[in-house]
């Protein structure tokens, strides 16, 4: 572009969604394209991160005959991926549909949402039979709802679907589970921003709007910087209408520590009822506490040009004193608390 200074972009992607329509390669042939690809690379006195283009879902085989073929040469070859890169988009069966749908399909959807974890856990474990000091990071860099045509504001923005309470949801069931998962994923990034799959704003011409997965965003900033804490909730679990003996827990959520503050982030996955729960903190006694929460009335609730705010958060203090207090989360909604400790 002219500039004559480097741009210092340190993460750079080799290749994506190799396996499919970025190649259509095994992943022996991916490894050797890594290889090839990564050899030699000037750096401009930049740390350059090479994150390699891992699984689709729950792709295991994919991600084992990589790391086993990129190390077969050289076991040192590990050295040059900084990050291993998944992608997991999650969707319903029933109506597909963003605005359209109905309490099973809210359900499968958040419950699609949580496998997050395990894809989390298996490739981290798959990973480790070759790299077993775990090195490599995952990347998660492709995520979030994706729902069939017909809800877009405008018939030329290609997948620029429309946000509802529910896709907040999703959007607040996972960067938990990339909280909660810390000390693996490095780095994690929904699908696109603006007039697309799960994004965060929506505009055409002069108009915009942020959409309910942006509040989710604002809301989840306060871990940014934090330390992951060790969260642990004992709450029912509800089985998911058409899913196979899946089942969803109601509650789930992180928490993070920064100086004197706790944040505690939580999703009340139950359409319709409240959940009252205690939250009790170990080794340490809270002096006050404030909440943000985003829900509205209605599942299908989502902000257009017309209603900028028909879904937004609301603040308020909470009564938070001591090793312990009960809080009720709301229907169907995303909930951060903010602890202030002794």
């Amino acid at each position: 572009m002219g500039d004559p200074e480097p741009f210092k972009v340190r993460f750079w992607g080799v290749g994506n969604e190799s396996w499919g329509c970025g190649g259509d390669f095994t992943p022996e042939e991916y490894a050797r394209e890594y290889r090839r690809f990564t050899t030699w690379v000037p750096r401009y006195a930049v740390p350059l991160a090479f994150i390699a283009s891992g699984p689709s879902g729950g792709d295991l085989e994919w991600t084992r005959r990589f790391f086993q073929r990129l190390t077969e040469r050289d076991k040192g070859l590990l050295g040059r991926v900084y990050g291993w890169a998944m992608h997991y988009y999650c969707g319903t069966a029933g109506k597909g549909q963003a605005v359209d749908f109905t309490v099973d399909d809210w359900y499968e959807l958040l419950e699609k949402a949580s496998r997050m974890e395990n894809l989390i856990k298996d490739h981290w474990a798959a990973m480790g039979q070759v790299d077993q000091n775990h090195r490599v990071k995952l990347i998660v860099d492709e995520w979030g709802a994706w729902h069939n045509q017909g809800s877009e504001v405008a018939p030329t923005h290609l997948f620029g679907q429309t946000s509802t309470l529910r896709d907040a949801l999703v959007a607040g069931v996972t960067l938990d589970i990339f909280n909660r998962h810390a000390d693996k994923v490095a780095m994690a990034n929904v699908a696109q921003l603006v007039n697309n799959l799960h994004s965060l704003f929506l505009s055409r011409e002069e108009k915009f709007v942020a959409t309910p997965n942006f509040h989710v965003f604002e809301m989840y900033s306060q871990h940014q910087g934090a330390k992951s804490l060790r969260i642990v909730f004992d709450c029912p679990k509800a089985g998911v209408p058409g899913g196979r003996g899946a089942v969803l827990p109601v509650l789930s959520g992180s928490a993070s520590l920064r100086d004197k503050t706790l944040v505690l982030t939580v999703v009340n996955a139950h359409a319709s009822e409240r959940q009252e729960a205690e939250i009790a903190v170990k080794g340490a006694s809270i002096i006050s506490g404030k909440a943000r929460v985003l829900t509205a009335s209605d599942i299908h609730a989502h902000n257009t040009f017309d209603h900028l705010q028909a879904v937004e958060p609301e603040d308020s203090e909470i009564a938070a004193q001591g090793g312990s207090f009960i809080y009720p989360f709301q229907a169907a909604s995303v909930t951060r608390l903010a602890l202030k400790l002794a």
